[in-house]
């Protein structure tokens, strides 16, 4: 399951996993082996198999969101919350929360995801780990943004960028730079969006992070868009399917291709 869970988590420019050849692999032998997984997680009420029930749900997590099977989703979660609550293991406990929250928020269940990142935040705020409180911090800023809390998004957002940078965390500061930049295009205020944006493109482009560039910068273009800046947002199109192509994305690269294409027709 970790090596399955891997392989659908890999993007364009990440070193290949070793098990499963490609995505569809993955996604078959999850497939296969779905009931009986996702039944060995309820496993974690007997002590003995709690660890690695609360593990094994870690690893179900993308794989559910995939192929859309929520209900099973909010189960394991919520398995391998009750499971290292009941042992203790507060650090599990909160990564337990954040998973739990994920998938309450795409089960529609937006306030009960609310809730859930708050006490991972908490948890990981308890335990000290400013990773984690960023990373809770930024999924709580995405379900704040689903209930159209934007004045809250932007602060929770605002928190985990500043914690990525007092963490020197690179790569989650380029994140939350990007969250950042969303919310502020939600609230109407494009120009400190393109701010943001830029700062999450020139640490994806340090990192050599091509797909990450790719998805900052069509994001950017719709920033210019709200601003009616047409030429940018175009520029900014052809850039995104330009680190598309670097990253071995082709078909996002045509999307964003595409996008700029658009600009250019006439308007009715």
């Amino acid at each position: 399951a970790d090596a399955a869970d891997d392989r659908l988590r890999w993007l364009p420019g990440m070193e290949e996993p070793e098990q499963f050849g490609d995505r569809a692999k993955a996604l078959a032998w999850l497939d296969g082996e779905r009931a009986g997984l996702v039944a060995a997680v309820g496993w974690a009420r007997e002590e003995r198999f709690a660890a690695m029930a609360v593990r094994l749900a870690e690893c179900l997590g993308e794989y559910l969101n995939w192929r859309r099977y929520f209900d099973d989703w909010v189960a394991v979660a919520e398995a391998a919350r009750e499971a290292a609550h009941r042992t203790g293991d507060r650090p599990s406990e909160a990564r337990a929360w954040n998973n739990l929250g994920l998938a309450l928020l795409d089960a529609g269940l937006t306030d009960e995801a609310i809730d859930a990142h708050t006490r991972a935040r908490d948890l990981s705020r308890a335990t000290d780990d400013r990773y984690r409180e960023g990373m809770a911090w930024n999924n709580l800023g995405l379900a704040l943004l689903d209930a159209g809390r934007t004045a809250e998004v932007i602060d929770a957002h605002t928190r985990a960028r500043d914690l990525s940078q007092a963490t020197e965390d690179r790569h989650l500061e380029a994140i939350a730079w990007h969250n950042l930049g969303i919310a502020l295009r939600a609230a109407g205020r494009a120009e400190e969006a393109v701010v943001a944006y830029g700062r999450s493109l020139e640490i994806c482009r340090e990192f050599e992070d091509w797909y990450g560039a790719g998805q900052t910068l069509d994001n950017l273009a719709l920033a210019h868009k709200a601003a009616l800046r047409l030429a940018e947002a175009r520029t900014a199109y052809l850039q995104s399917a330009e680190a598309y192509d670097r990253a071995k994305a082709p078909a996002r690269a045509a999307q964003a291709r595409a996008r700029a294409a658009d600009l250019d027709a006439p308007s009715p």
